[in-house]
């Protein structure tokens, strides 16, 4: 998150935060410390569970965040996280986000496509869960059942139909893995 260079800058982020932190524990989320809020406050659906980890950064200059659970689903996001502008994380069963995960702009993750497909077909529901240090790129878009592993990296655009393997790169729609990446040293973090 980009954050202002001059103290005033700090100051107003720093205020804007803890306004950010104290509607969201009024609306019934569950935080473990101060959310980093930089711009607009994220749209909340708080009909079911909602648990935000440590050091949360939710950046929303441009683009309202969407964030929530629907009764009877659980929205779980770990320490470090970091949400871009514009993401949808809403869950109707489960969505589980886990530590030093990055979400970039656009980002969208349904775990129920919502509707039936067709006439002979029930409305799909399936958790999603995004492993530790996976980075989801500008307008991905992870579907009911989406798995990504530890340190996997989403391209841009990509649609997440099923389970990507941990340290790869995967594109495309629906993603394929197209590369392994370099294997992370201990202690390493996505700046």
């Amino acid at each position: 998150m980009s954050r202002p260079r001059n103290p005033a800058g700090l100051a107003v982020l720093a205020a804007r935060s803890a306004a950010c932190t104290a509607v969201l524990r009024a609306r019934g989320v569950r935080t473990s410390g101060l959310v980093r809020c930089d711009g607009l406050l994220p749209a909340l659906h708080t009909g079911g569970t909602v648990v935000l980890g440590a050091e949360l950064s939710l950046r929303a200059v441009t683009g309202r965040i969407e964030l929530g659970a629907h009764p009877g689903g659980t929205l779980t996001i770990g320490d470090r996280v970091f949400v871009n502008q514009g993401a949808s994380l809403v869950a109707t069963t489960g969505i589980e986000i886990g530590d030093d995960v990055h979400v970039g702009d656009l980002v969208g993750v349904a775990d129920t496509d919502h509707h039936a497909v067709d006439h002979l077909a029930a409305v799909r529901t399936a958790p999603v869960v995004v492993e530790h240090h996976a980075w989801i790129g500008r307008a991905a878009t992870l579907l009911p059942g989406a798995h990504v592993g530890a340190h996997a990296v989403i391209g841009a655009g990509a649609v997440v139909t099923g389970v990507i393997p941990p340290g790869v790169l995967a594109v495309g729609v629906p993603a394929r893995p197209v590369r392994d990446l370099a294997p992370a040293p201990l202690g390493w973090r996505r700046a």
